[in-house]
C-alpha cells in the first residue's frame, strides 16, 4: 500500500531541556545534558500536538461539509475544498510517525492491545475512484469491473459498510480516508498538466445529477469515520493515554530507536520512492498507471503534501512543532559528536530548501514531473529533492550511531 506549511514551525518560546548552567569552580561553568527521557517525552507531546490539530483540522472540515451537503452551492463547496486543503498541512505532518511501532500503524493484539491500525483507512492511495463513484468513459486506470458504491443502491452507506469495503478487491479499492473525500470534493483531475487544473467536479453533482442524494450521504459518512480515527489517535496520545503510557515506559533506545525511524522511513522511503519516485515514473513510461500514482492527484494537492511530510521529518530531528520546541535527537547527536550534528543539520535544511523548490513551485506537481527528464545527468527540481531527501535518510541513520542506535 502507498500511503502527502510553507513556512517552518519555529517557536521562540524552550519548553523543554533548556541548558542550565552551574559554577563548579569559579573558572567556568558546565552545561547540563541533554537527556533522552527529555527527548522522549517532548517527542510525545508534539505527536499529540500534531495529531489534535489533525483532529481539529478535521472538524472544521466536517463542518463545512456537512453544511454544504445540506445547503448545496457553489460557495459552500469551494469552503469544504478549502477546509480540506487546509487540514492536510497539518496531517501530513505527522506522517513522520509511521513506521514507529506505534498505534496508528499497529493492529490491536494481544502483545499489542494499544494498536488502532486505521492508517489504511485514513490516508491509502492510490484510489481506484470508480470503485466509489462515476467516472469519465476510457479513464479507469486500473480496470475495476464493478459497479460504484455510490451507483449500487443494494450497498448500504454507512461507517461499518464503507470500513468492510475499504481494501476489499484490492489494496486500490479505497472507500475511505482522506482521498476518498479528496475525489467526492474534486473528482478526477483528466485536464493537461500544463493547464494546471484540479479536478472539476461540480456542485451539481449533489443537487441534481444522478444518485446526488447517496453522493452527498457518503461524503458526509466517510469524513465523521475519518474524524473519529484522528480522535482515537489524539486520544491515545493524550496524557495518560493507552499508548502515551506505554511508550514513555519503554526502554530509552527503544524509543529513540521507534522515533528515529518513523523519520528515516519517510524521508528515505515513503516520500522520496512512493511518493515522488513512483509517479515520475509513471509519466516516464515506467509504470501504466499516468497520474494516479499523484499523491493528492484530484485536487492536484500533492507538492503540499510533499512539503508536509518533509516538515514533519525535520520536526522529529529538531524536535519542534507549532509552539512546542524542546530536546531532540539533534541535541543527543551534538552532545556526542559536534561535526555529526552539523551534517546533520546541513542535510535536514537542503532538504527542506530542495523540497521548497518544488512546493512553491508556479507549476504543480503533476507537470513538474512531466518536464523531468530522468536520463538527463543535471536533474531538475523533482529529482533533486528525491535526492536531498534520500542523503538525509541516510545521514539521520549514520547520526543515530552516534548515540547507540542502530536503524
Amino acid at each position: 500500500m502507498k500511503n502527502s506549511l510553507t513556512n517552518l514551525f519555529f517557536s521562540a518560546t524552550i519548553l523543554a531541556s533548556i541548558f542550565s548552567c552551574s559554577n563548579d569552580d569559579d573558572q567556568g561553568t558546565t552545561v547540563n545534558p541533554v537527556t533522552k527521557s527529555a527527548v522522549i517525552a517532548n517527542y510525545s507531546n508534539l505527536v499529540y500536538q500534531s495529531y489534535l490539530d489533525s483532529y481539529n483540522g478535521a472538524v472544521t472540515m466536517e463542518t463545512a461539509i456537512n453544511t454544504f451537503v445540506d445547503t448545496p452551492s457553489e460557495v459552500n463547496f469551494e469552503l469544504a475544498k478549502t477546509a480540506w486543503l487546509n487540514v492536510r498541512e497539518a496531517y501530513g505532518q505527522t506522517e513522520a510517525y509511521r513506521e514507529a511501532n506505534g498505534p496508528i500503524d499497529t493492529d490491536e493484539s494481544a502483545s499489542a492491545p494499544w494498536g488502532i491500525g486505521n492508517e489504511g483507512q485514513l490516508n491509502a492511495w492510490p484510489i481506484d475512484e470508480g470503485y466509489v463513484d462515476y467516472i469519465e468513459a476510457g479513464t479507469e486506470p486500473f480496470a475495476g469491473t464493478y459497479t460504484s458504491i455510490i451507483s449500487n443502491t443494494s450497498i448500504t452507506i454507512d461507517e461499518a459498510t464503507l470500513i468492510s469495503l475499504n481494501e476489499e478487491d484490492s489494496d486500490k479499492s479505497i472507500s475511505t480516508g482522506w482521498h476518498a473525500i479528496e475525489f467526492l470534493l474534486w473528482g478526477q483531475d483528466n485536464t493537461n498538466p500544463s493547464e494546471n487544473q484540479a479536478g472539476l467536479r461540480l456542485f451539481t453533482d449533489y443537487t441534481t445529477a444522478d444518485d446526488a442524494d447517496r453522493r452527498g450521504e457518503y461524503l458526509k459518512v466517510v469524513t465523521s469515520l475519518l474524524v473519529n480515527d484522528l480522535k482515537k489517535l489524539v486520544d491515545t496520545w493524550n496524557v495518560g493515554g493507552t499508548y502515551n503510557e506505554v511508550f514513555l515506559a519503554l526502554d530509552e533506545d527503544v524509543a529513540l530507536k521507534q522515533l528515529i525511524n518513523g523519520a528515516f522511513f519517510i524521508a528515505g522511503d515513503e516520500l522520496s520512492s512512493e511518493r515522488i519516485i513512483a509517479p515520475l515514473n509513471s509519466v516516464d513510461g515506467i509504470d501504466a498507471s499516468g497520474q494516479e500514482d499523484e499523491h493528492s492527484c484530484f485536487s492536484d494537492n500533492t507538492d503540499r503534501d510533499i512539503f508536509a511530510n518533509a516538515q514533519g521529518v525535520y520536526n522529529v530531528i529538531f524536535g519542534q512543532y507549532a509552539t512546542i520546541s524542546g530536546a531532540s535527537f539533534y541535541d543527543l547527536v551534538k552532545q556526542a559528536d559536534e561535526n555529526q550534528a552539523q551534517v546533520l543539520k546541513d542535510a535536514s535544511d537542503n532538504a527542506i530548501e530542495k523540497v521548497n523548490a518544488v512546493a512553491n513551485n508556479a507549476q504543480p506537481f503533476d507537470f513538474l514531473i512531466t518536464q523531468e527528464n530522468t536520463t538527463d545527468t543535471t536533474p531538475g527540481v523533482v529529482l533533486q529533492s528525491v535526492i536531498a531527501l534520500q542523503e538525509w535518510a541516510d545521514i539521520i541513520s549514520a547520526s543515530a550511531t552516534t548515540i547507540g542506535i542502530s536503524l
